[in-house]
């Protein structure tokens, strides 16, 4: 009965963010407390209160950017889209175009791109996040962008990573 409910909430999730989360039902058919704390993850990365729904996605799809160029980072273009980013801006984003990103989401892009891609600090960025969004601003999109950047991980250890999306991948070379 719990594997059927949790089937449920899997296929509204891919419904949500348009992709298949055969990672998770896997989980759900292993052990339905390892689904729990899976489950967790989720609900700690996904809530955004501390900063406009612009920033909290640049930080989650510069995070999957750097971990994955498969569906975590279409899942993450799919859920910008649902908060409200038009497709130039997930664009500019994406492509990290310092020339036409809005200049308060710049200092995000260098953060995350710092911390997820290069596993580096970024002080300057920091302090102008922090300027622009205050220190919960920087808490909520050091979970974002980390969070967004762990998930493909655990699909990847699973054996559930996809080959890069190569649809996807011509979008963002078409769109420079």
């Amino acid at each position: 009965m719990l594997i059927a409910v949790a089937t449920f909430f899997i296929r509204r999730a891919e419904r949500r963010i348009g992709v298949s989360l055969d990672y998770v039902r896997h989980i759900a058919r292993t052990d339905f407390s390892l689904l729990a704390r899976y489950n967790k993850i989720f609900g700690f990365l996904d809530p955004n209160r501390q900063v406009p729904a612009a920033a909290y996605h640049t930080a989650r799809l510069r995070g999957a950017l750097a971990a994955d160029c498969g569906t975590c980072v279409e899942a993450e273009i799919n859920l910008a889209r649902a908060g409200g980013l038009d497709e130039q801006l997930i664009n500019t984003i994406l492509r990290a175009d310092f020339k036409t990103l809005p200049p308060e989401l710049a200092p995000v892009v260098r953060l995350a791109d710092a911390v997820t891609s290069r596993r580096e600090d970024d002080g300057d960025a920091r302090s102008a996040v922090t300027g622009t969004y205050g220190d919960a601003g920087l808490i909520e999109l050091s979970f974002a962008m980390n969070g967004a950047a762990m998930l493909p991980g655990i699909k990847r250890a699973m054996g559930h990573a996809t080959a890069c999306d190569l649809p996807v991948m011509r979008r963002l070379s078409a769109s420079q």
